[in-house]
């Protein structure tokens, strides 16, 4: 991963939209405080979210919001929020399981953001269509980066209202957690797309085998072409 040549930055109190953003690029944002970092604190980044739509800009994310905490007494379990969409810059309303309202369901808009690093997918060339296994590379279709966004896009739309967990291995693909929904949008549907790093680093160790933000902006399939801190923020 590297900036693109026209890789731009901006502090605010609120993130802003970059010029030039497309359906199937992807955000990362890090917070003063959230569960990812609690369980994995070497990592920089701790959400993501796929662009689905530009006018309005619109996100699709497999959110962690808690809708009921757990509560061993009244054998309740601790039960999150799962892939929504929403646009990117309006208030969003979470209904919990007991009919509260948590009003702040829009991670990115949040006072608890501090920055974001906007993506975009570079694709492998000649750029494929995923098939079958058993079909050779030079067989499968060529498509344009256009179509392959939009596959990527539909794939995760495909996604809506499963549930979010953040301990599952690869080959799940009935539930999600944030960066594992934009990893298969891409793995799924184009060949050779895999948006994670390639060195060996703890997490790969790991049975699991996660896919988190952080490989996201490290894979050498992906560009960064706009930085936002909030202002008076550390850099």
């Amino acid at each position: 991963m590297g900036f693109a040549s026209s890789s731009t930055a901006s502090k605010g109190d609120r993130p802003d939209i970059p010029h030039g953003v497309q359906i199937g690029d992807f955000i990362v944002g890090r917070f003063v405080q959230s569960d990812w970092s609690r369980y994995f604190p070497w990592e920089d980044w701790d959400h993501a979210a796929m662009i689905t739509k530009t006018e309005p800009l619109t996100i699709i994310e497999s959110s962690g919001i808690i809708l009921q905490r757990e509560n061993v007494q009244k054998q309740k379990q601790e039960i999150r929020e799962g892939v929504v969409e929403y646009e990117f810059q309006q208030p969003r309303i979470v209904i919990n399981i007991d009919q509260s309202q948590n009003l702040r369901g829009n991670l990115w808009q949040n006072d608890d953001l501090i920055a974001m690093l906007w993506l975009r997918p570079t694709f492998p060339m000649p750029l494929r269509a995923m098939d079958h296994w058993s079909i050779p590379w030079r067989k499968r279709a060529v498509i344009s980066e256009h179509e392959a966004r939009k596959r990527a896009v539909a794939y995760a739309r495909s996604q809506l209202g499963e549930p979010h967990n953040i301990w599952i291995s690869k080959r799940n693909t009935k539930e999600w957690y944030c960066s594992y929904l934009i990893y298969k949008a891409y793995s799924r549907t184009v060949t050779n797309m895999y948006l994670e790093t390639y060195p060996p680093t703890i997490v790969n160790t790991l049975p699991f085998g996660h896919v988190t933000p952080e490989d996201l902006v490290q894979s050498n399939r992906s560009e960064s072409f706009h930085e936002w801190h909030k202002t008076d923020s550390p850099a």
